[in-house]
């Protein structure tokens, strides 16, 4: 009888007791330490990936390989810049790849890309003409890097605009045809487009 006696008193002095167990069954919530000490490492590699998903700037969109091997040849200390994801939710200025596009830019049936990428503080967008034949660089604009949490970022998209596109042209009050493939540069409901002429980008509305 008296071990019919003593067990439930053992199991009433146990519930009151609480526990330490960082599954949250008992009475007494587990301190941050011990939280810490259970959680496994498979939940811990979970967690950061979650973590680190919800970083601004987490939507990547690949660069062609050949594109990708002319920026590490002739611009090995920029790196292709990252949109906030502010600029990404943009829906007036979505395009497929924001970060680069591929045109006739100088109007000799060659292939040409045009591409953003990050170089200290500044977004550069950068042409490479002819780079099926031989690659020339030419540099397109730069503009301000948006600086968050310690990362710069880039609010700009790249649009091409075709050839024979019908453009309204500011200064002249005008529509006038593209002569040749353009760059559009896009930010919120802005847009800036750079022609080629006489070797250099310049803005649409500067044409002489």
């Amino acid at each position: 009888m008296k071990l019919y006696v003593i067990a439930p008193a053992i199991l009433v002095a146990l519930a009151s007791c609480g526990s330490d167990s960082a599954d949250g069954n008992y009475n007494r919530a587990a301190s941050e330490e011990l939280i810490e000490a259970q959680v496994d490492t498979d939940t811990k590699a979970t967690i950061d990936s979650i973590a680190q998903v919800a970083e601004e700037g987490t939507i990547l969109h690949p660069l062609p390989d050949t594109l990708t091997r002319l920026l590490q040849q002739r611009q090995p200390k920029t790196e292709v810049a990252t949109l906030t994801d502010q600029a990404m939710a943009n829906k007036t200025a979505q395009v497929g790849n924001p970060l680069y596009l591929r045109g006739n830019l100088n109007g000799n049936s060659t292939p040409d890309y045009a591409v953003q990428v990050l170089q200290n503080d500044s977004i550069h967008i950068l042409a490479f003409l002819d780079y099926t034949r031989k690659p020339q660089e030419v540099k397109v604009a730069a503009y301000p890097a948006e600086q968050l949490n310690g990362n710069r970022y880039s609010t700009f998209q790249l649009k091409l605009a075709p050839q024979d596109s019908l453009v309204r042209n500011p200064r002249r009050q005008q529509l006038t045809n593209l002569k040749t493939d353009g760059i559009s540069v896009l930010e919120d409901n802005r847009t800036t487009l750079y022609v080629l002429q006489n070797g250099r980008f310049i803005p649409f509305d500067a044409q002489e």
